[in-house]
């Protein structure tokens, strides 16, 4: 939980939960007493009265959203700015050996797209390993009829989900994710879904019960319940019951099979 829904919520003179308050100003090495007072409302409610409105002021600019790169890194953390340029390695068909790299930006969109035919079929490919042999994986894939036609990209997780990325993506008629059988590669489909709509698939090949064995323990049972239960939203039926029958998650990198060993 951010600090920053407090700091407003204390600018406009609204009661806040002060014990958690309390525990997140700590965590960021600030004290209580040097923002103001504390006052008892009600049970889980209490108002803050600002002995110090610089202080205040400080804070709200330190921990709000940052509104440039540069303000992110004057926040301390310039991650928390996406950049304006996606940069996407590709390759054009996955046999190709030439690797090239597509920049996405707001002002060479047009000049960008150009480059590719609407009805290119996209491959989006999660691990760099798999997009290195992506001959061999895309047939584990059972998307050998698109292999030589596509544009292959590497997606590396979150990267793919960069507002540039997706505004590239959108304009082809096609787009088959590849990603790890877990919660993050269904939370990425989430939002690729959210951008592209219809234009995108979650590509699940048909024996992927028979690599149950292979699945791995997840950090926790909240991330395993919760990526069983989107994937049964999302009727990913077949990622479901390979979960619960390995009763865990599997990377991708496992169908390279003696190439992954």
């Amino acid at each position: 939980m951010s600090l920053y829904p407090y700091l407003k919520a204390i600018q406009s003179g609204k009661h806040i939960n002060a014990s958690r308050f309390e525990v997140l100003l700590k965590a960021n090495k600030h004290n209580m007493s040097d923002l103001g007072t504390v006052s008892f409302i009600s049970p889980g409610r209490y108002l803050v009265s600002v002995t110090d409105d610089a202080l205040l002021s400080l804070m709200i600019e330190k921990y709000g959203p940052s509104h440039s790169r540069i303000h992110a890194t004057k926040q301390g953390d310039s991650h928390k700015h996406r950049t304006h340029t996606s940069y996407l390695v590709a390759k054009l068909g996955s046999a190709a050996t030439a690797i090239t790299c597509i920049a996405c930006a707001p002002n060479n969109e047009d000049s960008v797209i150009s480059n590719f035919p609407k009805s290119m079929p996209v491959v989006l490919i999660e691990n760099s390993d798999c997009f290195t042999f992506s001959e061999d994986f895309m047939v584990a894939m059972e998307l050998e009829e698109i292999a030589s036609d596509a544009l292959v990209i590497l997606s590396a997780g979150n990267a793919i989900t960069h507002k540039q990325s997706l505004r590239f993506l959108s304009h082809f008629d096609r787009v088959f994710y590849c990603p790890d059988y877990d919660l993050a590669g269904i939370e990425i489909f989430e939002t690729l879904e959210k951008a592209l709509s219809d234009k995108i698939s979650f590509v699940v090949p048909s024996n992927l019960m028979s690599y149950a064995h292979y699945c791995f323990t997840p950090k926790s049972s909240t991330h395993f319940v919760k990526a069983l239960n989107k994937a049964k939203k999302w009727q990913l039926m077949l990622v479901a019951a390979t979960m619960e029958k390995g009763l865990g998650f599997m990377e991708q990198e496992i169908f390279l099979g003696e190439r992954y060993e």
